[in-house]
């Protein structure tokens, strides 16, 4: 087969590339595709290309041609920096300087129209050619269109409703493979083709949405004001381009959409072929489908050592297999080269004089019209010298990693977002968080409060320009303790030379931080303290105090350094037990805090309240300690004093309420006998009282009762806060009901539970009391022919609101606090005592709660009783 050779002028490469660039390694702009001009007319050789252009992508940092020269074999997306004008492709060396090779990227057919550009102003291959195609087949329709509306215009009024309904056969056929939509002015959705159904979800511009999102969304983008607007998107795994109707009388849109899929792809295939065309130091093969090598380029035949002759009518694997070529791997190549699949693997591949290189092997395939493979081509590097790299980096990395997990100081990697990507044991140690709870957290979220977060963030700006400091920030370790790090913190670089992030190295200076303020706390020391100040050595021997303590004590100080406070202050009445306590945090050096008593040097007694702390040096060893202490002995003699007092009431509140059950029932008894003696005579002498003297007899019985009900309510008044509360699970529902059932309703009452009633903590028998009193003070004032008493509660978040209301005579605002008083009846019954309401409020009081009534005179009361969960 004849060798195949590729020649181009500046003509033919026009052709083909008509908006190519070329940069010389001054950046300057020495000659560019002839289609340029007309989407950048200011454009002239000359000009700096980074006066007229920017990288989008890659991320530049210095826009040197050094740096340009690292995106070739990459794609590359520039930009105008007159008009945004965006270009795709690749960069590629040529004879020292850099050759762009690309095209226009058009988000819809209006900036192609705009900018004036033809058929001739781009590459026969390019697949924006197809799409000018259509914008002239639309151009021609909407010109028939235009005609045929004029026509159907004139008969509008007539035909307008057939009109719609032939617009939806027309638009909405079942059968029709391509999406069809109608939406309203507002994005809802009105009508959907089958085709159009299963599009459930739509992706444009980057962002996701479902189809009634996406239409929601996409009618912010398309001006109803024009008659044609168009858009793409994708769903499905498909992409579409979509053709918008406005319909302005109607008020709706139709929407056209075509499968646009394989023309991406298309376009795609036609943008990396693009690549070949441009010399390249890396092996290019293309092949037939079924393997067999038909051209390649002179790199080729460099890497593998045989000419083109030899090459041409081979396949790769008979050029590149070796005894040293793993054959599983093939499996790699040939499945996705048989199914027409794109693969990249990496094999040992050999060469003519026998030996061999380590390659990556990139292969693509090339589709018909029909979408039949009808070339492959191959892409093959060498990497052994990427390969021996790895392998030393690997064994330079295991013993790095080595280094750090056993270094004695905390090291922390993080990269540019503040995630962990590394951390060693010391780190663990300090922090308390495995390796394993860290890797992927952002330490600052993680370990700092929000005063270092700050630090911290500012300190990775500074990383960001190269600079390398140290500071103290606090933290939390995982228990939650607070400490305090010194930070030596510095960029971190990859091999390229490329920030990815900041190291760290972690010093634990909490113990030294505690000795500088401790320090701190003893330059204070030194100044007049109204309390008493020792200084000791580890041993506990003082070695200094202030005034405050040698006028306490009574010893001077050349009686006091060199001996333990416990030989001089210790007697007789000191507690043993804190004598131990304090011999066994000194002994551990460990914080102290307890009262003691002393004697002075002439034998006064006094008690001093003792705190005393641990002095370190930076090898964490007790090297003294310090204490304050206050004289108390006042603050003592008046706790003893509290005490007998607190005693003494005691014995007081129980002789009261023993003398208030003797009197109780030294009152009661009188009382029971008055009351059955009147009895007796009533009843011996019935018929020989007159009417008024059995009213008198009443009227005493009555006052007796009374006398009765009082002796006993207030008994009970005084009971309420003196026996211990219990608490338990208490039905509020069961008692009520219990209280219906034993107290006295008239006929014409009725009291009835509006909802369901809680299960409250409290005493039972209070608990009765407390609605017992105020459903019968309902019940015995109500004045209506017909009395309501309505129970009734509410579930709040930490309370039982409870409200019992009646239709009786009404409280007036002024009596409405009275009522709870004791004694105070604003009633005229006759067995009203005044003790009811006093004895409720007493109650719920106890329990912590509230009790307020609100009334309407004449029209009834509601008394509301507000009782905490727990």
């Amino acid at each position: 087969m004849a060798q195949l050779e590729f020649k181009f002028g500046e003509e033919s490469f026009n052709k083909l590339f008509p908006y190519f660039i070329l940069i010389d390694s001054s950046l300057t702009l020495k000659t560019f595709g002839r289609s340029l001009p007309k989407i950048y007319p200011e454009l002239k050789p000359g000009t700096l290309f980074t006066d007229a252009f920017r990288v989008k992508k890659p991320q530049t940092t210095n826009n040197s041609f050094k740096e340009f020269s690292s995106f070739v074999g990459q794609l590359v997306v520039i930009e105008s920096v007159v008009d945004g004008m965006v270009l795709r492709g690749q960069l590629e060396s040529h004879d020292g300087q850099l050759l762009f090779v690309g095209s226009p990227w058009f988000n819809s057919m209006n900036e192609v129209a705009e900018r004036n550009l033809t058929i001739n102003d781009f590459s026969i291959s390019d697949p924006l050619l197809d799409l000018l195609h259509v914008l002239k087949n639309l151009e021609i329709s909407a010109q028939e269109l235009k005609e045929t509306l004029i026509t159907i215009n004139n008969q509008r009024n007539e035909l307008k409703k057939a009109n719609k309904e032939i617009h939806d056969i027309a638009l909405f056929p079942t059968q029709n493979p391509d999406p069809l939509i109608r939406i309203d002015f507002d994005g809802n959705l009105l009508k959907r083709n089958p085709a159009a159904d299963v599009l459930l979800e739509f992706t444009h511009n980057d962002e996701v949405y479902n189809a009634a999102a996406f239409f929601k969304h996409i009618i912010g983008e398309i001006d109803v004001e024009k008659e044609r607007y168009i858009f793409e998107a994708q769903s499905g795994g498909k992409y579409y381009s979509f053709v918008c109707k406005s319909l302005r009388e109607e008020k709706y849109i139709n929407i056209y959409g075509r499968d646009i899929t394989e023309q991406k792809e298309t376009s795609a295939e036609l943008e990396r072929l693009s690549l070949v065309a441009s010399a390249n130091e890396n092996g290019i093969v293309f092949t037939y489908p079924n393997g067999e090598i038909f051209w390649c380029n002179d790199a080729y035949t460099h890497l593998t050592g045989y000419d083109k002759a030899f090459i041409i009518g081979k396949t790769p694997i008979e050029i590149g297999v070796c005894a040293q070529t793993n054959k599983s791997e093939f499996s790699k190549m040939l499945t996705p080269f048989y199914s027409g699949a794109p693969f990249e693997v990496e094999l040992v591949h050999g060469r003519k004089d026998g030996s061999y290189f380590w390659s990556r092997t990139k292969g693509q395939p090339i589709f018909d019209e029909q979408g039949n493979v009808k070339q492959y081509f191959a892409m093959i590097e060498d990497i052994s010298l990427k390969k021996r790299y790895d392998e030393s980096l690997e064994i330079e990395k295991s013993k790095y990693q080595s280094i750090i997990a056993n270094m004695n100081l905390g090291l922390l990697e993080v990269d540019l977002n503040d995630v962990i990507t590394l951390s060693n044991n010391s780190f663990s140690e300090i922090s308390g968080y495995p390796a394993g709870d860290l890797i992927g957290k952002k330490a600052s979220a993680l370990l700092m409060p929000f005063e270092s977060q700050q630090i911290l963030q500012s300190k990775n700006e500074m990383r960001l320009e190269g600079i390398t400091d140290s500071y103290e920030v606090k933290v939390f370790n995982k228990q939650g303790e607070k400490r305090h790090w010194l930070i030596s913190g510095a960029p971190n670089y990859d091999l390229n030379g490329n920030l990815v992030g900041s190291i760290g190295i972690h010093l634990d200076i909490t113990e030294q931080k505690l000795q500088e303020e401790q320090l701190y706390i003893l330059s204070l020391i030194a100044e007049k303290n109204i309390n008493a100040v020792v200084i000791s050595d580890k041993d506990g021997k003082l070695e200094w105090a202030n005034t405050s303590f040698l006028e306490m004590s009574g010893f001077a100080m050349e009686e006091i350094v060199g001996r333990k406070p416990g030989e001089l202050l210790q007697g007789p009445d000191t507690n043993p037990d804190t004598v131990a306590y304090l011999k066994e945090r000194i002994k551990k050096g460990l914080p102290f805090n307890c009262e003691i008593v002393n004697y002075s040097k002439s034998g006064r007694k006094y008690w001093v309240s003792i705190q005393g702390q641990a002095l370190y040096n930076k090898r964490n060893e007790v090297v003294k300690f310090f204490a304050i202490e206050e004289d108390v002995t006042a603050k003592k003699e008046m706790e003893h004093q509290r005490e007998f007092l607190m005693n003494s009431l005691a014995k007081s509140n129980k002789e009261l309420e023993d003398y208030a059950a003797i009197v109780s029932h030294d009152l009661k008894s009188p009382l029971h006998s008055i009351h059955s003696l009147i009895a007796w005579i009533k009843e011996d002498n019935d018929k020989e009282f007159n009417a008024q003297t059995l009213q008198y007899l009443g009227m005493i019985e009555n006052k007796v009762e009374k006398m009765d009900h009082l002796i006993e309510g207030i008994l009970t008044y005084a009971k309420i806060d003196k026996v211990e509360v219990t608490l338990e699970n208490v039905s509020t529902s069961e008692i009520i009901n219990n209280i219906v059932n034993i107290i006295h309703i008239p006929t014409h009452v009725n009291v009835t539970i509006k909802n369901e009633l809680p299960i409250i903590k409290g005493d039972r028998y209070r608990v009765q009391q407390l609605f017992q009193n105020i459903i019968s003070n309902a019940v015995n004032y109500i004045d209506k022919p017909e009395g309501v008493v309505e129970v009734a509660c509410q579930n709040l978040p930490k309370h039982y609101l409870f409200s019992i209301a009646d239709n009786g005579p009404g409280i007036a605002k002024e009596n409405e606090e009275k009522i709870f008083k004791i004694f105070q009846s604003l009633g005229n019954r006759d067995k009203s005592t005044g003790l009811g309401l006093s004895i409720v409020k007493k109650i719920v009081d106890l329990y912590q709660g509230e009790i307020w009534v609100e009334s309407e005179m004449g029209k009834g009361t509601t008394f509301f009783i507000k009782l905490n969960k727990s």
